[in-house]
């Protein structure tokens, strides 16, 4: 039997990320987004941010956290890669849970004073087991990663569905292939910095 194989990198992130990004029919635009870090570890600690943004309620868009370290150290990690969260936003603390069963409809919720926001992840397909060089973070990191892309999600603020569903994405070509949905989750992340 073969022993594993140690990677010489250092860690540099693991965790979660928890992606929910939903249109409407015919649109090219998103309704609703949410992109959920739950950090494990990282050089700020661990804790969750949440990047939020809902197309009809500008008042909610942010960066949602329990830990504003983790928080600062997500926003430098994804910066300049294009993301839609690659920009300065209001930093809101939160009170972040998640509920429901990780096999069928796992959720997320964030709350404040003024919002509460539900993401609902639903019709899970089989997870794509994933490791090697993570081409949109750059050649000097590595990732390990199960990704559960899902048919269905819901985001709702206040108790109120956010219009919209899941869409096909194409950028995945460059790393496990194909266009896959826009709703996903991640667990097991890890990142590992290249020696």
């Amino acid at each position: 039997m073969s022993r594993p194989v140690i990677n010489p990198g250092r860690l540099h992130w693991s965790g979660e990320h928890w992606i929910n990004y939903l249109r409407q029919p015919g649109a090219d635009t998103n309704s609703g987004m949410v992109s959920l870090y739950h950090t494990r570890y990282s050089a700020a600690g661990e804790g969750t941010a949440a990047f939020v943004d809902l197309a009809d309620h500008p008042d909610c868009l942010g960066l949602y956290t329990d830990n504003h370290e983790v928080a600062a150290f997500i926003q430098e990690m994804i910066r300049g890669r294009g993301n839609p969260f690659d920009r300065e936003l209001l930093i809101i603390d939160a009170h972040i849970s998640r509920s429901g069963d990780i096999r069928f409809n796992p959720s997320w919720l964030i709350t404040t004073h003024q919002f509460q926001i539900t993401a609902t992840w639903s019709d899970i397909q089989p997870p794509v087991i994933a490791e090697g060089p993570a081409p949109t973070f750059g050649p000097d990191r590595d990732f390990f990663t199960l990704l559960f892309f899902t048919d269905s999600a819901t985001i709702s603020l206040n108790g109120q569905p956010v219009a919209g569903q899941p869409y096909q994405r194409d950028i995945w070509r460059p790393s496990i292939g194909g266009d896959r949905s826009s709703s996903v989750f991640a667990l097991a992340e890890t990142m590992i910095m290249v020696q």
